[in-house]
């Protein structure tokens, strides 16, 4: 099974965003490590932006605990300062580690106001918390 890496989630969420009422704005890969992508909804206010998350590479001694805990500190910290015209998700690679790193954040996510996007090796995209309200526009595939 191949990898999900960054460059994956990133082109996966794009083509969601747009499928799903969005205009992308450039991708901001490179700018500011934490948002990779930017969207406004075609009929809503609210900026979506997403910090995108992929496997890496055990072979070059990449720590996947990492990854986790950077995205958590820049979640944290957008959403702790709240900004009535942006909202902040993460996407993440649906696969059984980061499904395990993830255990327990569910509840957490939900109260800072956190969408996380769980996107497959095959390109699909699924909202983790259906239930939870969502910038207008946006709509979690089953």
């Amino acid at each position: 099974m191949a990898s999900i890496n960054h460059t994956h989630v990133v082109q996966a969420m794009s083509r969601w965003l747009a499928s799903n009422g969005y205009r992308c704005g450039a991708n901001r890969l490179g700018t500011r490590s934490e948002i990779d992508l930017e969207a406004i909804p075609v009929f809503g206010q609210k900026r979506l932006v997403v910090d995108c998350r992929g496997e890496l590479s055990l072979e070059v001694g990449q720590d996947p605990w990492m990854e986790i805990t950077q995205a958590f500190f820049y979640l944290i910290r957008d959403s702790e300062m709240p900004d009535d015209t942006t909202q902040v998700s993460l996407a993440l690679p649906d696969t059984t580690d980061f499904r395990r790193r993830m255990a327990g954040m569910k509840d957490f996510c939900l109260r800072q106001g956190v969408i996380v996007f769980w996107v497959a090796e095959t390109g699909q995209v699924r909202q983790w918390a259906e239930s939870a309200p969502v910038t207008t526009g946006a709509k979690a595939l089953p």
